[in-house]
This record gives C-alpha cells, structure tokens and sequence, in this order.
C-alpha cells in the first residue's frame, strides 16, 4: 500500500511539474523579451542624443566632423555628409550611419 501511495504522489508532483514547465518558460521568455526591449531603448536615447548633437555641430560649422559625444558613444567617421556613431557597452556593440540611418548590430565599418 504505501508503495501505491509513493507512485500516485510521484505521479500528482510529475504532471504538476509538465504542467507548470511551459509556464516558467513563456515567463523567462518574456522577462528576456522585456529587458532587450529596455536595452532597445537605452540604446536609441544615447543615439537620439548624439544625433542632436550631430546636426547642431553640422548647423553650426557645415560638418559634422568635431562633434563631441559623451562615453559610451563614439564618433568614428565624420564629414559634411555623412558619419558613423558607435555605441560600446558590454555585450553590445552598435552603430549608426547617418544622417537618418538606424542602430545596427557591430561596429561602424
């Protein structure tokens, strides 16, 4: 007899367990999703900003070249067309190629 109890119990605790599994998951994957979502924005602030930046400096010289940017942005390529803005955190790398362009995985080529 209380080997029938042990396997009903074993049984009742492993449905429990494929029940709530998927659960836990759809939940991490959500957590996951929202902090990308939170990383997503941070990122798009810092370049909004030096975009700002950007276009004040080519407003008030003709270039962009010369633009300074806070850390952790970079101003990699710059002329009175065009540049690339860099963005270095850990684990994360991007980069913008403006006027207009929109942050990219990696860095500025």
């Amino acid at each position: 007899m209380s080997l029938t109890v042990v396997l009903v119990i074993a049984a009742l605790a492993f449905g429990g367990w494929r029940v709530l599994m998927p659960q836990a998951e759809k939940a991490t994957e959500a957590a996951g999703a929202s902090a990308d979502a939170v990383v997503d924005s941070i990122s798009r602030a810092y370049f909004t900003a030096a975009e700002a930046s950007l276009q004040a400096q080519r407003s008030a010289t003709g270039s962009y070249s010369g633009t300074p940017l806070q850390p952790p942005l970079t101003l990699v390529r710059a002329d009175a067309s065009s540049y690339c803005i860099q963005l270095d955190r850990p684990a994360l790398q991007l980069h913008v190629n403006g006027p207009g362009g929109a942050p990219t995985p990696g860095p500025c080529a």
